[in-house]
């Protein structure tokens, strides 16, 4: 790590990684980088040793933060892996820059063009140490449902032993070939008995959980103004309860948490 732009790369043992913001010691954690946009994720880069040796470099002073050794990181683009127990998604290549070669006043841009490392979004929060595993972690797909009535949001506490004792909205899997809007109506008439309407797509997440399972949670807003939900499924959801949305009980499931601490809200306040 380096704590500001242009200084010198320390090496650490260990280092605490913060969702979506980096590594604490960081110059882009601190917002002290040379690069100051968010138009690419900065929060953590990778880069191969043998990148760095093929070309005659110490792998430090290719800056980047986590150096491997017999991982293909090109191939991780666009995909989620664990990096220990760090779960993170390959945003884009990280391709080398003038300010690479500014800062160790050697000739890289051509010998690293394909080479040049990953950037990669932390989707949880933890500790990095040396000698964690990189591993694939292909994510599943699931439907959290959004179920609105007045001020109220419809969650029911899980019993199953994914997730059991959170707080989850209705929702499930999709079966083969079915869109995230048809899963929802399906899901929450089969969990709760209520006919959903004006079901709206509003957002999404990525996941992991301590089974190592990973998934992409696609969230949609739907209506239902009559009849009130009952646990059709008691062996999932022991019961169904509405809450407004500042109050929401705890601990919540975590793609309900992933979309509350992205500042998500269902009930927006009225321009003044």
């Amino acid at each position: 790590m380096a704590p500001r732009a242009g200084a010198a790369m320390e090496s650490r043992s260990s280092a605490t990684a913060r969702r979506g913001i980096g590594l604490d010691g960081d110059r882009y954690a601190a917002g002290a980088g040379f690069w100051t946009d968010d138009r690419v994720a900065r929060d953590l880069t990778l880069i191969e040793a043998e990148a760095a040796e093929a070309v005659g470099i110490a792998a430090r002073d290719a800056r980047r933060n986590v150096v491997t050794r017999g991982v293909d990181l090109n191939r991780l683009a666009g995909e989620t892996f664990w990096l220990g127990d760090l779960l993170c998604l390959g945003a884009e290549l990280c391709h080398p820059c003038l300010h690479l070669e500014q800062v160790t006043g050697k000739p890289l841009l051509r010998p690293l063009v394909g080479r040049g490392g990953l950037r990669a979004r932390l989707l949880a929060s933890g500790t990095l140490r040396v000698g964690d595993s990189v591993r694939p972690a292909p994510a599943a797909d699931g439907v959290g449902v959004i179920v609105m009535r007045g001020r109220g949001v419809l969650v029911g506490r899980r019993l199953s032993p994914h997730g059991r004792g959170t707080w989850s909205f209705p929702g499930g899997k999709p079966e083969p070939g079915e869109s995230p809007v048809a899963c929802a109506l399906r899901e929450l008439r089969e969990e709760t008995g209520l006919i959903g309407t004006s079901a709206t797509t509003i957002g999404e997440s990525i996941d992991g959980f301590p089974s190592r399972e990973v998934f992409h949670t696609t969230f949609v807003r739907v209506d239902a103004s009559a009849g009130e939900p009952r646990a059709l499924e008691p062996a999932k959801t022991a019961r169904w309860e509405w809450h407004e949305w500042s109050t929401l009980p705890a601990p919540l499931f975590a793609p309900v948490a992933s979309l509350v601490d992205a500042g998500y809200d269902p009930f927006p306040a009225e321009p003044s």
